[in-house]
């Protein structure tokens, strides 16, 4: 499981929060495969009840957030899913008014990440402070793999979390989330501001907890 496993004084720092059981409707290949990988952990862990499931809309941040509430309100996944921890996990790059699609998300906890969920992939590697663009992100990420970073693509999810560090990703959205807050931003007011920034790590932090 490579640095996806907390070390014991991390594990003794983190206050646990019960997840049971939650739905993650996801953006992309990317961010499910990435879910996956924990997921798959979870399940042949038989000292926990935690179980993820994992639905992918294809398409930009309002069309996550729409398909998760048509997913919702059909009769059948309203029941079967109705007492799961809902989130919405997606990249702020579009559409143009995110902040609309991220303040009508209030029935679900935001996994958002600004630019690109590739930025909290890199933060696996490396410290960031600053805004960088798309092709920055990719030829960095490139710089820490075998070959050239691709999207969508479950083997490069697997390679960044074997040899990346997950922990100092955490600590980097910590630090990044800290700063903003001392500016007075928050993500649902400010979130253009706020570049580079994740939330990914709230629910990372604890699957990790359930992993270790």
């Amino acid at each position: 499981m490579g640095r996806t496993v907390l070390s014991s004084q991390r594990r003794s720092e983190i206050k646990k929060v019960y997840l049971g059981h939650i739905i993650i409707f996801c953006e992309g290949k990317t961010e499910k495969f990435y879910f996956d990988y924990f997921s798959e952990i979870i399940k042949k862990n038989k000292y926990t009840d935690v179980k993820v499931v994992l639905k992918t809309a294809n398409g930009n941040a309002r069309a996550v957030l729409k398909f998760a509430d048509n997913f919702m309100l059909e009769e059948e996944n309203g029941r079967k899913y109705s007492n799961y921890g809902k989130y919405l996990a997606f990249d702020c790059d579009d559409p143009p008014d995110i902040e609309a699609v991220i303040t009508s998300a209030k029935d679900y906890k935001l996994l958002i990440t600004n630019y690109l969920f590739e930025t909290w992939l890199l933060m696996q590697f490396e410290e960031l402070d600053e805004k960088l663009t798309k092709k920055q992100i990719y030829q960095r990420l490139t710089g820490y793999l075998h070959n050239n970073y691709s999207k969508g693509h479950r083997g490069k999810n697997r390679e960044i979390l074997l040899n990346g560090d997950v922990e100092k990703a955490i600590d980097n959205a910590k630090f990044l989330e800290h700063k903003y807050k001392e500016q007075g931003l928050t993500m649902y007011a400010d979130i253009r501001e706020m570049n580079p920034f994740t939330s990914v790590y709230e629910l990372i932090e604890q699957l990790m907890v359930e992993i270790s």
